[in-house]
């Protein structure tokens, strides 16, 4: 087969507000793994960390040495990525950090599902990124209305 006989690409076509908001609360909520973005300076900083959503926060643990958490204590804001180049959500917001030791029990619950348990592991400090902005599309008929959270408030009921 020439590469003219091959059959076209058919984009999907572009999901409701509502439906994207739904897909990025799900995704949010069922997976495990995110790539997280700081920089410090002109120097890009990029991680995967494990992380869980409790619905208004997504919570992960690094440890309080690492380039990661010197450069969001710089910052304050971070910027992290679920999903994959075909399906993805981009959040964006203001951190903070936990002490393990002065952490609630919503907190230390939420730290347990984490495989880095910062009551367990010495050295390690509770991250917690607060999305200000979302970003979410499935190709390129969803470049337009990708934006489903604005300044912390979702653009879809």
């Amino acid at each position: 087969m020439s590469t003219t006989d091959a059959p076209a690409a058919t984009a999907a076509p572009a999901r409701s507000p509502r439906e994207r908001r739904a897909d990025v609360q799900h995704m949010l909520s069922t997976q495990r793994q995110l790539w997280l973005a700081s920089a410090a300076g002109d120097q890009a900083h990029l991680i995967p960390l494990a992380f869980a959503w409790d619905g208004i926060t997504i919570t992960m643990v690094t440890s309080r040495l690492s380039r990661t958490a010197r450069n969001l204590r710089a910052s304050g804001w971070a910027r992290a990525a679920v999903g994959s180049p075909l399906d993805v959500v981009i959040i964006e917001g203001p951190v903070s950090f936990s002490e393990p030791s002065e952490a609630s029990q919503e907190v230390l619950a939420i730290f347990a599902t984490l495989p880095l348990n910062p009551q367990r592991v010495p050295g390690a400090i509770g991250v917690h990124l607060t999305p200000r902005r979302i970003l979410a599309w499935r190709g390129p008929a969803e470049m337009t209305g990708r934006t489903v959270m604005r300044d912390g408030m979702w653009s879809a009921p």
